[in-house]
């Protein structure tokens, strides 16, 4: 092996300590806190239970039994999905809100580590691991899910002044400025020209 997959095995070491560190303030493990934020980040037609199996990288089997642990915890419920009642939708309670709240307010332990690197630092070390996610999103290693902007089916303030101003191709239907930012698994970008 070499130094820099040994680099990055270690980096991703660090980073899944720091999250179990950060998840355990809230009694959560880390895949149940990575489950929650799936579905605070995701667009509500995507929270499906096989969207974030390909999200956690897990089988539907322990999927479904993340799911349970937090609906058994009040964190999460299940909801049919209005317009095919075969699929099974996932949504925050109040309680899995005021969690996710918890969650994103951390991080600062992993931010605190950087914060001695200079900007100059921090600008290339971005560039450089966007272009790593890159990769390995292309080798099928990391789900893409995107805002809306930036991706081909996206029109944005098609019907400006109300309060779903945004138009989906792809769903052939309006939505909110809140649910335009929030990830899709079907984000396509846009390609540019040149």
């Amino acid at each position: 092996m070499d130094d820099l997959t040994t680099a990055l095995i270690r980096i991703g070491q660090a980073t899944r300590s720091i999250g179990l560190t950060e998840a355990r303030g809230t009694g959560l493990t880390p895949v149940q806190a990575q489950a929650l934020l799936f579905v605070k980040r995701t667009k509500s037609f995507a929270t499906t239970v096989g969207n974030l199996a390909r999200h956690l990288g897990a089988t539907h089997a322990s999927t479904v039994g993340v799911i349970d642990g937090l609906v058994q915890r009040e964190l999460l419920v299940r909801q049919s999905d209005p317009g095919d009642r075969r699929v099974t939708l996932l949504r925050l309670t109040t309680a899995g809100q005021v969690a996710c709240d918890h969650l994103t307010a951390g991080g600062g332990l992993l931010q605190g580590l950087l914060a001695d690197l200079s900007a100059e630092q921090r600008a290339i070390l971005e560039r450089r691991l966007g272009q790593l996610i890159w990769v390995l999103r292309g080798a099928g290693h990391l789900p893409v899910a995107e805002p809306c902007r930036g991706c081909t089916y996206f029109r944005e303030d098609d019907a400006a002044g109300v309060a779903e101003p945004h138009y989906c191709g792809l769903l052939k239907s309006f939505l909110s400025e809140d649910e335009a930012l929030k990830d899709c698994p079907d984000h396509r970008p846009v390609r540019s020209v040149g």
